[in-house]
């Protein structure tokens, strides 16, 4: 990757509060790109804008206020998503329709709407949060999640087809066990008996994520589209 690579691309960063958001956000800033990030969840980050990704209507704002100031879209990474852990048995239709549109709705219709502009471009890069738990199912979070997750693996796929003839690229990253808020949220011991299944024998943190994505959305990375990247450990090898 270049040193200049990133500069003034516009890159929009979708759940930026979080950990991997955050990371996501300074990473790219190192590198002089415009970062325009999302949350539902106020940031002090420049050109921040605030709202609720599962609302299709802010989703249009967010896109056209990229494209009012910075002329262009040229990433997009969806990297919003919630994680009830609620037993399978005991998850209300409400909850299942809230998780799916904000982990999987919502990354299809930003993408649907940046997509657009990045075929006239003739360039551009989405990349997509999927999950080990939608390769494995839901271990240790709800079936919501990893249904959620696993329909990313194919909404990726079909992005990718669908922007290859225009230059642009799509894939997706699936972290394993990271540290994060969500991870620990999970029970006592859980994170222990994790480690000890992983071959690396730890958990992962947010930059061994940012970093895979600051090359899938490189030149270094230019010949590589409809690919999901497992970053876990080794925990699963497929």
């Amino acid at each position: 990757m270049g040193d200049n690579e990133f500069k003034n691309k516009a890159v929009l960063i979708t759940g930026a509060a979080g950990g991997i958001g955050k990371e996501l956000c300074a990473r790219f800033d190192a590198c002089g790109a415009l970062v325009y990030p999302t949350d539902i969840v106020k940031t002090d980050s420049p050109r921040f804008l605030q709202g609720d990704i599962s609302d299709p209507e802010f989703i249009n704002d967010y896109v056209e206020r990229v494209l009012n100031e910075a002329g262009s879209i040229d990433i997009l990474i969806n990297n919003a998503g919630i994680c009830p852990r609620t037993d399978l048995l005991d998850i209300t239709l409400e909850e299942w329709r809230k998780v799916l549109d904000v982990n999987l709705t919502a990354a299809f219709l930003l993408s649907q709407a940046c997509l657009k502009t990045m075929i006239e471009q003739r360039s551009g890069v989405i990349i997509n949060l999927a999950s080990l738990a939608g390769k494995v199912g839901g271990i240790a979070v709800g079936a919501h999640y990893s249904a959620s997750k696993a329909a990313i693996v194919c909404l990726t796929k079909t992005l990718a087809r669908k922007g290859a003839p225009y230059g642009v690229r799509v894939n997706a990253v699936a972290p394993g066990v990271i540290d994060t808020d969500i991870t620990r949220a999970a029970p006592a011991g859980q994170i222990e008996n994790f480690k000890r299944t992983i071959p690396l024998g730890r958990i992962g943190n947010a930059g061994e994520v940012a970093g895979p994505v600051l090359f899938l959305a490189s030149g270094a990375a230019s010949y590589i589209t409809g690919v999901t990247l497992d970053i876990n450990g080794g925990l699963l090898m497929d």
